[in-house]
């Protein structure tokens, strides 16, 4: 068969349309628009259109009219490339035994880079998920579970961003996402594992009691709580910044009914020592704060300790490093440049934990209970400054009132307050996430919203503790430094996935 024109091909468009019932009578006309896909751009293109206008009425020229279409996918030309993309799904619309090889080959476009191509295979891949989920899905896991690192960030990403669930989402489709994404986890790198966790958070198992412990035991078993902690494991990575992270995720769920009791006696035994360590890291004071300010909200629900003063003992000793000494001169109209955040945190910790060895005693804090009358009245401030000035009676009058119940001959443990830091934590969050979106990259070709390095931390001007920005690493960021960790446990260490992308030819394809 020789070369098929423009106008040939045209024709043969015709000639299809005009036969109605008799178009099975055809199959030389359609036949030649398959040959057409080999043709120039124009031939190409409408080649395209006339094998998807027509595809259901010759089954027996099926496979062979979507392996011409995937040839055309894999063209040199962009135009070209969409055009074909487009046509995919009517080919599956009247006929869904195609349903899983074209979901299959859609999953693997999307690791294409240019946007318009993305968002092209992006699309199409939507449309045929709503004529079959359950099969779809399976084909986008199907990507993410293989070989090609670059094709499972980009399908998770699609699952994430596109898959929402919804009350339109059957039940058999949601738990097979859930448990898929269950095994995903269970060998995850750091980049997939901050993806998924918020996603798997939206969905059903994050509702109830049962659920929501399955989702801790998956973050404390990529922790491994049963190994030592070090500050950097062994190829420089930041252990820290992966626990901070890892905790953010947790930490909603923690409640009367699940204890936070294994957290809580790991950060005092195992973390809490290495204190010095975890300051010399760059940004280290701001994980510093951010590790007890996690601590003092992990403390609210730990259980019964079997040695309670074992761990309060690290605590104890923390809160006598940045615990203010009772002034030399008590007129002083001054506020002490101080890390009242971190005492606050700190003795809330103290203060929850504590009453589990009431006999345990606490250090001398008359200069933190005089704080709050304190305050520079005749200073005129900044916007920042007055906003910080308001958000300091709220820390100290915590303070003030966690050491009250510490002042009695026998501590009473009586007070309940809510952390300062609670009101700051949505503003402060969004500053991070405004940051870090302005300067994040990653180092695969997939572009992630809300990829992130180290997540951009607010330095301090002063010393007083209400000016310190928590760094709080941004749901769904990633950081440059939580990445790979221990690849000989399998812990964020990856799959050991190749890339082979489109310049590999017709690797894609089954």
């Amino acid at each position: 068969m020789g070369a098929i024109t423009f106008d040939k091909l045209y024709d043969n468009y015709n000639t299809l349309s005009d036969a109605k019932e008799k178009i099975t009578q055809h199959s030389q006309e359609y036949l030649e628009a398959i040959e057409g896909t080999k043709g120039d751009e124009k031939e190409k293109k409408l080649a395209a259109q006339i094998i998807s206008k027509f595809f259901k009425h010759f089954p027996s020229l099926q496979s062979q009219a979507i392996e011409a279409i995937f040839d055309i996918c894999e063209d040199d030309e962009t135009s070209i490339r969409i055009a074909a993309m487009k046509t995919l799904p009517s080919l599956c619309k009247e006929n869904k035994e195609h349903i899983e090889k074209i979901a299959d080959i859609l999953a693997q476009l999307l690791q294409l880079d240019d946007p318009q191509e993305y968002n092209t295979a992006s699309n199409a891949l939507l449309q045929i998920l709503n004529e079959d989920p359950i099969t779809v899905i399976k084909c986008i896991f199907k990507q993410i579970h293989g070989a090609d690192a670059n094709v499972g960030e980009k399908c998770i990403k699609f699952m994430v961003t596109k898959v929402k669930p919804s009350d339109k989402m059957t039940s058999e489709v949601e738990d097979f996402i859930i448990s898929e994404c269950k095994k995903v986890l269970q060998d995850a790198t750091a980049d997939e594992f901050i993806l998924l966790m918020p996603y798997l958070s939206t969905t059903k198992v994050a509702s109830t009691i049962t659920g929501q412990q399955e989702l801790i035991n998956l973050v404390l078993e990529q922790l491994e709580l049963d190994v030592e902690f070090d500050v950097l494991d062994k190829e420089n990575n930041n252990n820290v910044d992966k626990l901070v992270t890892c905790i953010k995720f947790i930490l909603p769920f923690f409640s009367t009914k699940i204890e936070s009791t294994k957290l809580v006696v790991y950060i005092c035994d195992h973390v809490l020592p290495h204190w010095e360590a975890i300051k010399e890291l760059p940004q280290g004071n701001l994980y510093q704060l951010a590790l007890l300010r996690q601590l003092a909200e992990l403390s609210t629900y730990c259980g019964k300790l079997d040695n309670p003063s074992l761990h309060v003992v690290q605590i104890f000793d923390k809160l006598k490093i940045y615990m203010p000494p009772p002034p030399e001169d008590t007129s002083t109209v001054t506020i002490p440049h101080l890390e009242f955040s971190f005492v606050e945190s700190l003795l809330y910790a103290f203060h929850r934990l504590a009453r589990q060895c009431q006999d345990f005693l606490t250090h001398d804090a008359q200069g933190c209970s005089r704080a709050l009358n304190n305050l520079d009245k005749e200073k005129v401030y900044t916007a920042e400054e007055i906003k910080a000035q308001q958000i300091s009676p709220k820390l100290f009058n915590n303070i003030n009132s966690l050491i009250k119940d510490l002042f009695y001959q026998t501590p009473m443990y009586k007070c309940n307050v809510v952390l300062s830091f609670k009101t700051e934590d949505s503003s402060v969050s969004k500053k991070l996430i405004e940051s870090s979106t302005t300067t994040q990259k990653r180092h695969v070709p997939i572009t992630f919203e809300s990829n992130g390095s180290a997540a951009t931390k607010q330095s301090r001007s002063n010393r007083s503790g209400d000016n310190i920005k928590l760094y709080t690493p941004p749901s769904g960021k990633f950081s440059n430094s939580f990445q790979n960790y221990d690849k000989s446990r399998g812990r964020f260490g990856g799959r050991g996935r190749g890339s082979r992308g489109r310049g590999s030819g017709r690797g894609w394809r089954n």
